[in-house]
């Protein structure tokens, strides 16, 4: 499936967004999408004080600044619409750096509904946050500190998509997407269309399972190329029991975007799958594509009171990917139960974000975490790792980071906490050796809350930050915090 594309403006940015308010509101308003529904109202208040406001290693300026944060939380579940969407602004006044006073919005919606019975289906996605402008630049791992460094990051995606079964022979599945990335100050803002067409077999093969997909996606960037990406494959499979599956795919890529090397080529994937129980679920596998060998490490450990996960993968990716990727807010927990977000709560400032430009990469990415809950007890350990391989300006960029975070109920109405941050990254190039940067990064928290009442709840926080050079930060913050429905 191929199509024209018109070249990006943030005119034609405007237009869509417009349409995309509107599909939204008629999906909401239609008698269709009944659904359960339930608002939380939030408004979070802190007063803190920093012995470094701006993170420099001389000169150290002290400051206290206020954060008012008012926020919503609106989540609706039926039997043809699941939405969720959190929103919050958080406003910062600075006592003696006035003039560095900011607004920050951040917003997650995601929304899927049913438009006509089990055939026509609509996902939509919207994003709004903070994050740095280059990759390597200094993070204060949340967006209260006065810096040049971060920016506004908006993303949003459109996806109606189109089912039909054939029996129990196949189904048949084709998806059109339209998504944006925009930046509020540097960075090359796009539009993304694809068309993908999957064809697979049904329950009447029994253990024995084929596929054919069709995956074809054009970006066109306001101030850059634009680039394609088409894959056309098929793969077969096989359940030998409860416990042990193989898949096989195949196929042919051709793509088109600036690179000294080819962009096309033959591919082949093979998988092993190995679910041992109803806990456990490990699937190894490896493949070939033009740009290299791509293994692939899937595992997904289930306890009743704990949950481990970990993933390795080599793709190609882009800046813009990434960014269509992340979420600003979680609304569900690691254990897959619905959870409603604390909008008021540090939204971190993510730090291995990609520079925002148009270049085309190899991504090689790992991640993992473990989390643990008692009666009383929380504790969350994360570990990730990903290293980008550009082939058009000869650089690698690399970034590992590590987290623990732990709570622990003390009596009825108080909750203790403690996390602990670091992260590494790095920039090697063989072009220009004084491109070449390394950065370590740590962050240590602890605090006490204490529940006033079911709506109110009080905190005192302490936290210090070292960016890795001569620069550190303590910082001291009280804040109250409401909730209500």
């Amino acid at each position: 499936m191929f199509f024209i594309v018109n070249s990006s403006s943030r005119l034609l940015s405007t237009k869509r967004s417009k349409c995309f308010l509107f599909i939204l509101g008629f999906s909401l308003s239609s008698p269709l999408f009944s659904a359960d529904w339930k608002l939380s109202k939030q408004l979070a208040l802190k007063g803190t004080y920093s012995d470094n406001i701006d993170m420099t290693d001389t000169g150290k300026v002290s400051d206290f600044f206020f954060e008012l944060t008012p926020g919503f939380v609106l989540q609706g579940k039926g039997r043809r619409l699941n939405l969720n969407l959190a929103y919050s602004l958080q406003a910062l006044h600075y006592l003696n750096m006035n003039s560095d006073d900011k607004i920050n919005n951040r917003l997650q919606l995601n929304a899927e509904s049913e438009i006509y019975q089990d055939h026509l289906f609509l996902d939509a996605n919207v994003t709004t946050r903070q994050e740095l402008k280059n990759a390597l630049d200094p993070s204060g791992w949340d967006a209260t500190n006065p810096s040049n460094d971060l920016q506004n990051t908006y993303t949003y995606l459109v996806a109606p998509y189109f089912k039909n079964r054939f029996g129990r022979q196949a189904e048949l599945t084709i998806r059109l997407e339209n998504d944006g990335v925009f930046y509020s100050e540097e960075g090359n803002d796009s539009l993304g269309y694809q068309a993908n067409l999957d064809l697979l077999s049904g329950p009447a093969l029994g253990n024995f399972q084929w596929a054919f997909i069709s995956e074809n996606e054009y970006i066109d960037y306001q101030d850059g190329p634009r680039n394609r990406f088409s894959t056309v494959a098929g793969g077969v499979g096989y359940q030998f029991d409860n416990r042990w599956r193989i898949d096989v795919l195949g196929g042919y890529e051709d793509n088109s975007y600036a690179s000294t090397s080819e962009t096309s080529g033959a591919l082949w994937e093979g998988l092993v799958t190995w679910t041992p129980n109803n806990r456990t679920d490990v699937t190894l596998g490896s493949g070939h594509r033009y740009f290299g060998w791509t293994p692939r490490l899937e595992i997904d450990y289930r306890r009743k009171r704990s949950v481990w996960t970990a993933s390795y993968k080599r793709d190609i990716s882009n800046a813009r990917t990434d960014s269509l990727g992340n979420q600003v807010y979680e609304f569900q927990d690691a254990f897959g139960e619905t959870v409603t977000p604390d909008t008021g709560a540090e939204l971190n400032v993510p730090v291995d974000t990609a520079t925002p430009d148009s270049s085309v990469y190899t991504s090689n990415r790992f991640d993992s975490a473990w989390t643990l809950q008692t009666r009383r007890s929380s504790l969350g350990i994360s570990l990730g790792y990903v290293l980008r391989q550009y082939d058009d300006v000869s650089k690698d960029e690399g970034t590992v980071q590590a987290r623990l975070y732990w709570s622990r109920r003390l009596s009825t109405h108080t909750t203790s906490n403690l996390g602990l941050k670091w992260s590494q990254r790095e920039r090697n190039s063989s072009v220009d050796d004084e491109s070449d940067l390394d950065r370590q990064e740590y962050g240590f928290d602890a605090g006490l809350t204490r529940r006033l009442s079911e709506q109110a709840y009080v905190n005192v926080q302490y936290g210090f930050r070292d960016d890795g050079g001569d620069s550190t930060e303590n910082r001291v913050t009280l804040g109250l915090r409401l909730n209500w429905q």
